[in-house]
């Protein structure tokens, strides 16, 4: 698919029109390989319409949320049963500013009729029908890819022998194969980094000089900070014997990242402009790959929520999905919960991004769905085999766990399931999980007593039986401004263990003493008798029941 494009962009340097680098026509979409076959309805006259955004429709009200500028894919399962929304489709794309609207043909839509072609020609807005076998995903990453393309034009105006050398090397490659390339072109190493530096990729040419600063960040997540204070920009700075230069990758005001180059000795002229070359494609790449990542985040959500919302979906629906990620084949589906607990003042959207990052870096990209809700990253994967999923989780909470200076996370792991029909249990079980994980990972099958105690969630008897123990503690630290909850649970996380509770509540063992005596006082239970110690266990664990909705 991308072969295509650098061609297309080729054909349109060498016409003398002036192109709009944030967006592309309608015509020009339909040229990407992904609508091949398409057949125009109508709407010709807007072929010339700018497209800034592709947009996937699948909800009746969805065209009322557009701000201008899309080009619009729908199946038309949301509209089957409105006939209402249906006739109107054209005319509400019009007033909403959207370029053009491209049906699924043979799927839910039904027959376009003679008015909806008559109100495309009206109104200037190309109705288009389109091949059932094109993929959202594949056709979105090729109009972003694209998209990203015109807006880095200039890259293609390199016209000197040496960058044509950097061409051929760092062509179609990943940018796991460009940080190798510039590295054996400028024999340095070359590691890149995320905004938090923590390491991406890298590669080691001259391991005397980098062993200089392998007990330092980001090289090591221990040691000496010496080297994470430097993150502006800098050519051949002396540390510690060996040469250090660090490129800052900023798209639009936003860092992505860190290039640092390390070398026992400086970077000459030639070198230097083999690594900023490199970093332009480096950045590139990564804006790419944010662009895929929102496209495919936005199809994900639109997925998951009719999945989890609908109850009445057909099979067919499910296979398509499962079809459409590659799922089809013999496998195992997961949930994962992956809550975040913000450490300091870091936007829960950034720390959103790097848990992205991390699920990019690990599990095959195109090969999950997610969503996210407030704090919490949903993922839905297919794992070959049950053996193997124990391995991935350790993985990502070990890579998680290197951005524990800006936030911690829950991670909570569903069943396993054969059909991704089975969503909303699996939804259902990775949260609850999670609630229960002290910053590592839980799976639900784990969970022994709140697993059975799930169902029963609603149940007037549970809440009479929350009510008499730990909420009458919440109400008397409401009231008074005490701290008896947390005192129990910290005097049962540590096995009743006064010394150690009392050091990690920051108070003395005779203080520990009276919270004790007047928790019993307050719930009539004690924790000095078995019967008392499990009331309020089992009160504990159905707070955080009570509390999932």
């Amino acid at each position: 698919m991308e072969n295509h494009i650098p061609n297309i962009i080729n054909e349109m340097m060498s016409t003398t029109a002036v192109y709009d680098e944030h967006s592309l026509t309608v015509e020009e979409v339909l040229n990407l390989p992904d609508f091949a076959g398409f057949k125009l309805l109508g709407g010709s006259s807007g072929l010339q319409n700018r497209c800034k955004h592709i947009t996937i429709l699948e909800t009746p009200e969805g065209i009322s949320w557009l701000t201008g500028g899309e080009f619009l894919l729908t199946a038309g399962y949301a509209l089957k049963d409105r006939e209402d929304k249906k006739s109107s489709m054209i005319l509400d794309a019009h007033q909403r500013k959207v370029s053009a609207v491209a049906v699924k043909e043979n799927r839910y839509f039904g027959e376009i009729s003679k008015q909806l072609i008559d109100d495309a020609n009206t109104y200037g807005v190309p109705l288009i029908e389109i091949s059932r076998n094109v993929i959202y995903t594949e056709a979105i990453s090729s109009f972003y890819n694209m998209l990203f393309y015109r807006k880095n034009e200039y890259i293609l105006n390199l016209n000197n022998i040496y960058a044509k050398l950097l061409d051929l090397s760092f062509e179609n490659k990943d940018v796991n194969g460009i940080i190798y390339s510039l590295s054996n072109l400028s024999n340095s190493n070359v590691f890149l980094c995320d905004r938090y530096l923590n390491p991406i990729t890298y590669n080691i040419i001259d391991s005397s000089s980098y062993d200089k600063l392998a007990n330092k960040i980001p090289f090591s997540k221990k040691g000496a900070p010496a080297v994470k204070e430097i993150k502006d920009y800098c050519i051949n700075k002396e540390i510690m014997g060996v040469y250090i230069s660090i490129y800052p990758l900023v798209r639009d005001n936003k860092p992505l990242g860190y290039v640092y180059i390390v070398n026992s000795s400086k970077l000459d002229k030639l070198a230097q402009s083999s690594i900023e070359y490199g970093i332009s494609i480096i950045s590139m790449k990564l804006d790419i790959d944010q662009a895929r990542s929102f496209s495919q985040a936005r199809l994900n959500k639109t997925l998951i929520e009719i999945m989890l919302n609908n109850k009445e979906l057909p099979d067919e629906f499910y296979e398509n999905v499962e079809k459409d990620l590659g799922w089809d084949r013999e496998g195992h589906i997961v949930g994962i919960c992956i809550k975040i607990h913000i450490k300091k003042d870091t936007h829960i959207d950034e720390c959103k991004n790097s848990v992205y990052s991390v699920l990019n870096n690990i599990l095959e990209k195109g090969n999950y769905l997610s969503k996210d809700k407030k704090n919490e990253v949903f993922v839905f994967t297919n794992i070959e085999a049950r053996a193997h999923l124990e391995e991935v989780v350790s993985k990502i909470v070990a890579s998680l766990q290197d951005y524990d200076d800006a936030y911690l996370v829950a991670v909570g792991i569903s069943n396993v399931y054969k059909r991704i029909k089975n969503i909303e249990k699996m939804y259902n079980e990775a949260y609850l999980a999670a609630l229960f994980s002290n910053h590592d990972s839980i799976y639900f099958n784990s969970l022994d007593t709140i697993k059975l105690l799930y169902p029963l969630k609603d149940d007037n008897e549970v809440h009479e039986y929350y009510n008499r123990t730990i909420r009458k503690l919440e109400k008397y630290d409401e009231d008074q401004g005490t701290n008896l909850l947390e005192t129990v649970e910290c005097y049962l996380r540590y096995n009743f263990n006064r010394k150690i509770a009392a050091s990690k509540l920051f108070i003395h063992v005779e203080t520990l003493r009276y919270r004790l005596n007047r928790i019993e006082e307050i719930t009539g239970y004690s924790l000095n008798d078995t019967e008392g110690i499990f009331a309020l266990q089992m009160g504990l664990k159905l707070k955080k029941l009570i509390k999932i909705k």
